[in-house]
């Protein structure tokens, strides 16, 4: 057949069926192809088998992308998504078949479904006339469900009906109604503002009692003030004039101490004087003698003088003593008569 096959040949071919074995097994998804090997028949051969495996891996693939598109469709069915479509081909008869009739499948699906939601879509405008025309491709629960679906769209334009008949009824005895409640709240908010005047003198007469209470309780703390105020008051002017009467006394000590002083002073200025005289009398003996006469009478004098402005400054203390006196006198019945109120 080959004429003479060599070693290598044979080797090619055994290689060539080997991955002809792995890829129709789907353990490899490449082919390589083996075009020359130097021997005519034997190229000639794999020239036609390479065309074979091309044209088997063309559909191969073909019916994998129909199968794959399948698979996705298949998902989007199960999250409710009814619109998608097979659009992949392949020249293998069952893959063909079977996308067509998925897609078939699918197009009644989307039909009864889009069916289904426009009728609840009137339904839930309140619009219960529209119905689902049940063709006779729907078999079994998808044809039960559509009758289901207009039975119901008949009890509901029923159940309208009959609401709204009741309506009618309802809006008249609720006009009735209506009309009593306002007389009722007629007579509620004239019982209420009648309610808030008599609050409102409660309120001004409690007012004014708090006040009053108040006014009284602050009128005695302030009495406890003015009488403890009037108490320490008395005290202290007594206390002054107490201190007035011990200046007195101390001003009379005095005035009898300057009077001493006042006559020791005059005294001693006539003995000066007389020393003075004696002096003279003596001559040049006498002026040491002189000299400590003259002495002594300055001092007299300037001692004269100084008991004379503490004299008057006594004086002076006194008369301002006695006015205190009479001052403190005056507080103290003031004080008395206040402790009395």
């Amino acid at each position: 057949m080959f004429g003479a096959v060599s070693n290598k040949d044979l080797e090619n071919i055994d290689k060539y069926f080997q991955q002809l074995i792995d890829f129709l097994s789907y353990e490899k998804n490449e082919f390589e192809y083996i075009e020359s090997t130097g021997n005519k028949k034997v190229d000639d051969m794999f020239k036609r088998w390479n065309q074979q495996i091309k044209s088997f891996d063309k559909r191969a693939k073909d019916d994998m992308r129909v199968l794959g598109e399948i698979v996705l469709t298949a998902d989007k069915v199960e999250k409710g998504i009814y619109k998608s479509r097979i659009t992949a081909s392949s020249e293998n008869p069952t893959i063909h078949t079977l996308k067509n009739t998925l897609n078939k499948m699918l197009s009644s699906i989307d039909d009864a479904t889009s069916r289904i939601l426009r009728v609840v879509n009137s339904y839930t405008n309140d619009d219960f006339t529209d119905y689902i025309r049940v063709v006779d491709n729907y078999k079994d629960d998808m044809k039960l469900l559509m009758e289901s679906i207009n039975i119901l769209g008949k009890e509901l334009g029923n159940s309208a009906k009959n609401n709204l008949n009741n309506g009618e009824t309802l809006e008249k005895s609720s006009s009735t109604m209506s009309n009593s409640m306002n007389n009722l709240a007629t007579k509620a908010n004239e019982q209420a503002a009648s309610l808030e005047q008599t609050a409102a003198a409660l309120e001004e007469i409690t007012s004014i009692t708090r006040n009053n209470t108040q006014n009284a309780t602050k009128m005695g703390e302030l009495g406890q003030i003015v009488k403890k105020s009037v108490q320490t008051g008395e005290e202290l002017a007594s206390k002054t004039a107490l201190s007035m009467d011990e200046i007195n006394e101390k001003v009379k000590a005095i005035n009898s101490a300057i009077t001493v002083i006042d006559q020791i002073a005059f005294q001693t200025n006539i003995l000066s004087l007389n020393a003075a005289v004696e002096a003279a009398t003596a001559g040049e003996a006498g002026k040491g003698f002189a000299v400590v006469a003259q002495e002594v009478r300055n001092l007299a004098n300037r001692s004269a003088e100084a008991a004379k402005e503490i004299k008057n400054l006594v004086e002076e203390a006194n008369i301002k003593t006695n006015d205190g006196k009479l001052i403190s006198s005056d507080m103290i019945e003031g004080y008395k008569e206040l402790n009395k109120n």
